[in-house]
């Protein structure tokens, strides 16, 4: 029980004029949880009820006048009158719609028995105060018939009607006052308990309330610390609140980062969002401030766009790098072609070749080259690395230095690949991953025709013999087909043996192009290839190759490959005198 002085000071001699206050908590648990438990509140107004109850003349319940009968009638609030000792004598119909009970159910019971936890010394107490003039508020629940609750405010005083004594208790309704406290209260909990730093300013920029988010990013030990210093003081570019306050006189929200300043001097970045804050009346009063840290998303930004340009660099170099490995690869790759016989013009020689190189990178691990082994003698070498990219332009350069030193014993297909597998293997073995290579070489005499080949791995070549109209592989034989170079340093290669007819070509290919894949999944070797050779019988050497590559485009219905292809066609013109 509180008291709470009014009016104005009177003379020492006299008593203060007081009002005392008496709040009365509900022991009803159950009331309270039908009342505002889950689902709509009982006590919540969703709109003007009006209920119309007739009066009842000369009914022993209406006290006073009729002048007063019809001021009752029409009171707002629900109006009780009761004797002395709190028995209800008449009542209003604004109280029979707040009870929900009819005015024989209201009239003649005792007023505590209505407020939710009253006792029986609250008549008396009212009593008193009434006596020492002293007004009586009480906060408390009131109950309904119905069994259901809802929060009021009384007011208690006296009452003389018909030369008797009464006590007059004003009731009012004051649900949408406790709902907006605890709208009030749950809000002012969330703003409390957030982890966003909010503050209240004048359009000034004095702060007028912080939340303790605010006043621990702004480095204050405590909140009542942060009242009436301004806004600008914790900006890093204090000019920065005209911006915002230009913004939110326009009656608009600025959004954006800030670069905000502590008590120490130290600084930090936000996310900031600054709305208006206005009254009632729509009027501009000031702002609603509420920052989020972000530094640490910051640094990680710089950290991220640094590393965006240590890796933009380094990708420069790269691509540097793999520029230089293409050219190197495609320095490698013969320019032209050995002439025969020697010293003739590249039209008359009697080997017409035709190449295509078509890496599937900036660099990839295919490779051919053609060796003048003596005047009739030429070597035919193509090579496919297991791999793509810089690892195998690494491994065809190996290669081509292996086979300059090997160009001693190039004329014995068998000896040189055993020699060439020896000393690939021996190099390769001491890498962590496995890296093979196949391998065909062919020796071929130009006098006579006669082919020595063998292969690591690697498809024989087409023979395509123009004369008889056909297109076939180059048969292994007995010794012409061993393991690719890389898997086994003991490894000993034999050859295979064969003719070759004037106007005959050889089609040397890696497996980029004859494992290309259709639509439907099949390997261009498998269905096209050699059907497509055989149309291509009459072409030369450099026709055949651009239009082979173009049937295998077709094929797959794309032009890209997903692989390297490299391919060699040589055409034995005649034999050499």
């Amino acid at each position: 029980m509180t008291e709470e002085q009014s009016g104005e000071e009177a003379p020492k001699e006299e008593v203060f004029s007081t009002t005392m206050r008496i709040d009365i908590t509900p022991h009803l648990k159950e009331q309270l949880a039908s009342s505002f438990g889950p689902g709509p509140a009982q006590t919540r107004r969703t709109g003007r009820v009006t209920i119309k109850i007739p009066k009842k003349t000369g009914d022993a319940s209406d006290l006073g006048s009729s002048d007063f009968q019809e001021i009752l009638q029409n009171v707002y609030d629900a109006t009780l009158i009761t004797d002395q000792n709190g028995r209800i004598a008449s009542v209003n119909p604004r109280a029979i719609q707040f009870f929900r009970g009819e005015r024989a159910e209201i009239v003649g019971r005792n007023i505590v028995e209505l407020i939710s936890g009253a006792s029986e010394d609250l008549v008396p107490t009212i009593r008193k105060n009434l006596e020492n003039d002293r007004y009586t508020l009480i906060q408390a629940y009131c109950l309904r018939g119905d069994g259901t609750i809802f929060p009021a405010e009384i007011s208690a005083n006296h009452l003389h009607l018909s030369a008797r004594d009464y006590l007059s208790f004003f009731i009012r309704d004051i649900s949408w006052r406790k709902e907006a406290e605890e709208r009030l209260r749950t809000g002012y909990t969330a703003i409390q308990n957030s982890g966003d730093g909010i503050a209240i300013a004048d359009l000034e920029g004095a702060i007028s309330f912080c939340n303790p988010a605010m006043t621990a990013l702004c480095g204050e030990a405590a909140t009542e610390h942060m009242i009436g210093r301004n806004l600008r003081e914790f900006l890093a570019e204090p000019d920065k609140a005209d911006e915002i306050l230009q913004n939110v006189s326009g009656h608009n929200v600025w959004v954006g980062e800030l670069e905000m300043r502590r008590v120490d001097g130290a600084t930090f970045y936000a996310q900031g969002s600054v709305a208006p804050n206005v009254n009632a009346d729509d009027e501009l009063t000031g702002m609603v401030l509420s920052v989020l840290d972000i530094t640490n998303l910051k640094q990680a930004q710089y950290q991220l766009e640094c590393f965006a340009r240590e890796l933009q660099e380094k990708n420069t170099l790269l691509e540097s790098d793999q520029i230089m490995a293409r050219e190197i690869q495609q320095a490698f790759l013969p320019r032209q072609h050995p002439v025969f016989p020697r010293g003739a013009k590249a039209e008359d020689s009697i080997l017409k070749v035709g190449h295509l190189y078509l890496p599937s990178g900036a660099v990839g691990g295919d490779f051919f080259d053609m060796l003048v082994l003596s005047d009739s003698q030429a070597g035919l070498f193509i090579s496919d690395v297991a791999g793509h990219g810089m690892r195998a332009a690494l491994v065809v350069a190996t290669i081509r230095g292996l086979m300059e030193e090997l160009a001693p014993i190039a004329g014995d297909p068998a000896a040189f690949l055993t020699q060439l597998n020896r000393a690939y293997t021996g190099i390769f073995s001491q890498t962590e991953q496995l890296t093979f290579t196949t391998a065909c070489y062919l020796v071929l005499d130009l006098k006579t025709g006669r082919m020595q080949y063998t292969t690591a791995g690697h498809p024989f070549p087409f023979h395509l013999r123009r004369s008889a109209g056909t297109v076939s592989m180059l048969p292994a034989g007995e010794g012409g087909k061993g393991p690719a170079l890389g898997l086994f340093d003991t490894a000993s290669y034999g050859s295979a043996t064969g003719i070759l007819e004037p106007g005959d070509v050889l089609l040397f290919y890696t497996d980029g192009l004859s494992e290309a894949e259709g639509t439907n999944r099949e390997l261009f070797e498998d269905h096209e290839m050699v059907a497509s050779l055989q149309k291509l019988l009459p072409k030369e050497p450099g026709a055949l190759l651009t239009d082979l590559v173009a049937a295998a485009r077709q094929f797959k219905g794309a032009t890209d490959f997903e692989d390297d292809v490299c391919l060699l066609a040589v055409e034995l013109a005649r034999l050499l005198s």
